[in-house]
């Protein structure tokens, strides 16, 4: 009887597709769905597109690649893809995919010191979760869906994005609560989608009220979105009055974004592949921008960008509640939950901080690194220090 009145409520919120003047309100503690894990079918000759090459869940066996060094270290494989013998020496997929769990820049360190974000709450705003992943299941608050989220199974993104912000091995904040909700960033099928940002305008509200309702120990300090808009997109005004109703209400929120003052500074950042997250020797450009950089036309090198992880990353995958995916290129979808998660533990250090003196925190404290090329020094940006970032914050 209970999980029948589960679904009737879970279908009752479904029923309210538009955007209303006063959202349905939320339960913390609630579940509405179990999407199903997926995996992801391949050919057994799969294309290996240098840059782009998608191996997970791919049977490789019969295949001879000691030839394709530069495409494997380009490539996205998982816990599920099956390696052939024949490999170049010196990939060791493995070892990559250990490498990409740690989330960087000293944090584990704070985390061994009882900084984990403890207490703190994140809401995200997403794709279709796999709800039942070790790295966030113990820790989820609130999972509800709407619109076509909520016939879909897991996606890749949903769980990526949550187990980045607080995974329990591969996350920021790996003690934060999570409250999730899965939505559709617009209208419409593949061939005639229409951007409507409305439906993410009342998610965002969603949280508002619900955290109203939360006790002082498991507010939600930080919504991350990752994905941005343009003021030509539908239900553009609604999202920016959102926003700010949001941050009025003492909640950040993390989006991708160049024309908010208090997320343009902040940029994502590459890594050698077996270099060590934890150390500035292994960073390089951002595999998306990289090519800006020497063409000129990368806005970071004045030292105003703000630097975070985001390629070489290994996260939760949709493929089972075990199961990890290793994405040799990240984007900005994988530096908004960095963000937010760095947000929470410094929530746990200064609980009153808000993000304006968090971000200033990050400026006073990151290390500026550059490029080498052809004899020539390009700069772009400074990396941000967890452990200097929050004993600034402390004094």
């Amino acid at each position: 009887m209970k999980k029948i009145l589960v679904f009737l409520a879970c279908l009752s919120l479904l029923a309210l597709d538009g955007y209303g003047d006063t959202p349905d309100s939320l339960e913390a503690g609630t579940v509405c769905r179990r999407p199903e894990a997926v995996t992801f079918s391949l050919s057994d000759d799969p294309k290996i597109d240098t840059g782009w090459g998608d191996l997970r869940c791919a049977d490789l066996r019969e295949m001879d690649l000691s030839y394709r060094t530069d495409d494997l270290f380009s490539c996205d494989f998982d816990t599920r893809t099956q390696w052939p013998a024949r490999l170049p020496e010196d990939f060791d997929p493995s070892a990559l995919l250990e490498l990409g769990k740690d989330p960087g820049l000293g944090l584990r360190e704070l985390h061994a010191k009882g900084i984990t974000g403890k207490g703190v709450g994140i809401a995200i705003i997403d794709q279709t979760l796999l709800v039942e992943h070790q790295e966030y299941a113990d820790r989820l608050r609130l999972y509800q869906e709407y619109h076509n989220a909520a016939k879909d199974s897991a996606s890749m993104h949903g769980p990526a994005v949550s187990s980045i912000a607080l995974g329990k091995t591969v996350g920021v904040a790996p003690e934060a609560l999570l409250y999730y909700i899965a939505d559709d960033l617009g209208t419409g099928t593949e061939e005639n989608f229409v951007r409507d940002l409305s439906y993410f305008a009342a998610d965002i509200d969603r949280f508002i009220q619900l955290n109203a309702t939360l006790p002082n120990d498991k507010k939600i300090r930080v919504i991350s979105m990752s994905a941005g808009y343009t003021q030509d997109d539908q239900g553009a005004e609604k999202m920016d009055a959102a926003i700010q109703r949001a941050r009025d209400a003492g909640i950040a929120v993390v989006w991708v974004s160049s024309r908010d003052p208090l997320m343009k500074p902040y940029t994502g950042m590459g890594r050698t592949p077996y270099g060590d997250p934890n150390e500035l020797t292994g960073v390089r450009p951002g595999a998306f921008w990289e090519d800006f950089l020497y063409t000129g036309e990368y806005s970071g090198s004045d030292g105003s960008a703000l630097l975070v992880p985001m390629d070489r990353r290994t996260t939760a995958s949709p493929a089972g509640p075990s199961e990890y995916a290793y994405f040799s290129v990240g984007g900005s979808s994988w530096t908004v939950p960095w963000i937010a998660g760095m947000y929470a533990l410094a929530c746990q250090v200064k609980p009153d901080v808000t993000f304006a003196e968090f971000t200033q925190a990050a400026r006073e404290t990151a290390r500026p690194v550059s490029a080498v090329r052809d004899g020539t020094e390009y700069p772009y940006g400074n990396v941000i220090s967890p452990a200097a970032l929050l004993e600034r914050l402390n004094t």
